[in-house]
Parts: structure tokens; sequence; C-alpha cells
């Protein structure tokens, strides 16, 4: 049974943002995405001159195939879920085959793979399927402006990380 969301797309932002407080129950599913998430950009914010890889691109790819597949086996899903589910699975696959094997171009790959884009959507995605937010177009639009809002909230992190410039201690 799903929550009707209520009228307004800023409240659907608002409660996809708080959907591990208000549903506990899929902090688990949450927390790598989130800590993994955070602690990638707070590296990129450190080492300003170091831009993502081919490797990373490709492992950034992955993240939307195994939190797919997660869904898929771990969870009862209804249909609407589950094409969901298949979407992380088939986005992951698509990206992680074109970064893999360089068909598109490195600026292309890297844009499409940054971690701020894939563990956000990531995010998006495991709240709406693990909890009873009423997908509608209301949410699908908030869904598009909480992912703007966390690539954003990230670049201001990383503004005011003391960067290393790329420089390492050892």
């Amino acid at each position: 049974m799903s929550i009707p969301s209520r009228n307004t797309i800023e409240q659907a932002v608002i409660d996809i943002g708080r959907a591990p407080l208000d549903h506990p129950d899929i902090i688990p599913s949450l927390l790598p995405i989130v800590v993994g998430g955070v602690l990638i950009e707070l590296y990129f914010g450190k080492f300003s001159n170091e831009r993502l890889g081919w490797n990373t691109s490709v492992g950034n790819a992955v993240i939307w195939l195994s939190t797919g597949l997660g869904l898929v086996f771990t969870e009862s899903l209804s249909e609407m879920e589950r094409y969901a589910a298949y979407f992380l699975i088939g986005i992951g696959s698509f990206v992680g085959y074109m970064d893999f094997t360089h068909k598109w171009s490195s600026t292309t790959a890297f844009l499409v793979s940054g971690s701020g884009i894939v563990y956000a959507i990531a995010y998006v995605i495991v709240v709406l399927v693990k909890t009873p937010i009423e997908v509608n177009l209301t949410t699908m639009k908030a869904s598009a402006i909480f992912v703007a809002l966390t690539i954003i909230g990230f670049k201001f992190i990383q503004f005011f990380e003391n960067p290393r410039n790329g420089v390492s201690p050892y």
C-alpha cells in the first residue's frame, strides 16, 4: 500500500530526503550508498587535481547494477518497483559496458558515471522501492530535483574541503 504523496514537488523532495528518518528499516540499504557517495565526493574535494578515471567509472556503474540486483533478490516487489530495479540493472549494465569498453568519450563517461549522479539515482530508487511513497509525476519531478540538489550539495561541500591539490603525504 502506498502513501499518497502530498501535492507539491517541494514536499515530495522533502519526503525523499527524509525517507531514512521516516522509514528506518531502509537504512541498511541506504547506508552504503550515502556513505560511499559522501566519501567519494569528499575525496575529490580534498584532491582537487584528481579526476574520475575509467576504472572508477566502471565501478560507479557497478553501484547501479548491484543496487538493482540487491532490490530484485531481497525484496518482494510490485510491478512498478520491479521496473525501477530493472532500470538500475539496465543502466548499470549499459553504462558499465560503455565505460569498460571505452565506447564513448571520456567526457561523456565521466559525466554519466560521476559519483554524484550515480549515488543520488541509486538512493532515490531505493527510497521509492522500499518506502510506501507513491510514484507519480510529482514524485518523478521531485526525484529529478533531488538528484540535482544532491549533486549541487556535493559540489558545495567540495568547495569547503581543504584541497591538497593531488599531493600525496607519502
